[in-house]
């Protein structure tokens, strides 16, 4: 059978999904991830980045890295992926990563939480968090490590 006939074009229609220009382009940080415009500046490094109209105002992205050794620890990147933030996080459940990233996370669906917890399962991941302008403060702030408590 053609792959023009009227029988299997709608079919590949619906099948259809994002082109891979458009997917290189978006992951390059060349165009928004959310409407697809293309972005003027060059981005420091790769990766998704939204557009001004996109962006929401007073919220800020952060990549909050956890891994397990004795207990859980959480170390926060600036939104290049470079800078760290000085406050770390350490828990002795994995329960307050969750509990975080519920609060602060942005799942929009199943494949994102399936990844949360096959990171915590093999003991590493990461997740984008968007944060408000306090919370961002806060984190900021130049405090010691915060340890959680025993039964956290």
């Amino acid at each position: 059978m053609c792959k023009y006939s009227p029988f299997i074009r709608p079919i590949l229609l619906l099948m259809g999904g994002e082109r891979a220009s458009t997917v290189r382009l978006r992951l390059a940080g060349k165009i928004c991830a959310q409407c697809g415009t293309r972005l003027h500046d060059p981005p420091p490094t790769p990766g998704e980045r939204l557009c001004s109209k996109c962006q929401s105002p007073g919220i800020r992205r952060v990549y909050m890295y956890y891994m397990f050794r004795q207990d859980w620890m959480c170390q926060f990147l600036e939104e290049d992926l470079k800078t760290p933030l000085p406050r770390r996080l350490h828990f002795k459940d994995a329960e307050k990563i969750r509990t975080i990233i519920d609060k602060v996370g942005n799942f929009a669906n199943l494949q994102d939480r399936q990844a949360l917890d096959y990171g915590l399962a093999i003991g590493r991941g990461g997740v984008w968090l968007q944060l408000t302008e306090e919370q961002y403060r806060r984190l900021r702030s130049r405090d010691d490590s915060v340890r959680g408590e025993s039964g956290s």
